[in-house]
């Protein structure tokens, strides 16, 4: 698995981005079972691309036969118990940085305030959006992620979380090191100011 993925497979953690957030193999892209697996594992690895599944225990099948429904046909395999795998080797493993809605007020009233991600899609801006941020839709974030600074502290967010957790892994593993999602969305950062 390790050898597979230093040769350039994608590794697709499809667990929730809770459990991918407490750890995680590094370079790891997340796209969880719990929401729209398949259209978004379209949506941001390569067609073509060998692909190295992580899941939650008895999901590993489910994760590789939704894939294949939209022609990421090419999984070489998947970990069984991925816990005790990562435990076995923790130089590869990595925590995803998360950021509270408060606390992402704070870190923007600073001078050294993170560039924020928007990667929801037009239509939901329409209902209001962070002032000051980035609009880079999902679907898009494979070919515009290079517009984004890679020596800035980053914050990504979507409605809910889903999506942002699939954003900053991606980021993350294209080399932007300083990479968080929002907690919650915009939902959550919306609320502080209701």
């Amino acid at each position: 698995f390790l050898r597979l993925r230093a040769e350039g497979a994608v590794v697709v953690d499809a667990r929730d981005h809770q459990s991918f957030s407490a750890g995680h193999l590094r370079g790891a892209l997340n796209v969880g079972t719990d929401g729209r697996f398949a259209e978004t594992s379209g949506m941001m690895v390569e067609p073509g691309s060998q692909i190295l599944v992580v899941a939650a225990a008895g999901q590993e099948q489910e994760a590789v036969t939704r894939l294949a429904r939209v022609g990421l046909d090419t999984v070489a395999g998947y970990l069984e118990r991925p816990e005790a795998v990562m435990a076995s080797v923790p130089d590869e493993v990595e925590r995803a940085p998360r950021v509270e809605a408060a606390e992402l007020a704070r870190m923007l009233e600073g001078e050294d305030a993170p560039v924020v991600v928007d990667v929801r899609g037009s239509a939901e801006r329409e209902g209001g959006f962070i002032e000051g941020a980035v609009h880079i839709p999902l679907a898009h974030l494979p070919e515009r992620g290079g517009e984004l600074p890679t020596d800035r502290p980053v914050v990504v967010h979507c409605a809910g979380g889903y999506r942002s957790s699939v954003a900053a892994s991606h980021l993350r593993a294209q080399g932007h090191s300083q990479v968080a999602d929002l907690v919650g969305g915009f939902h959550a950062y919306r609320m502080l100011a209701a």
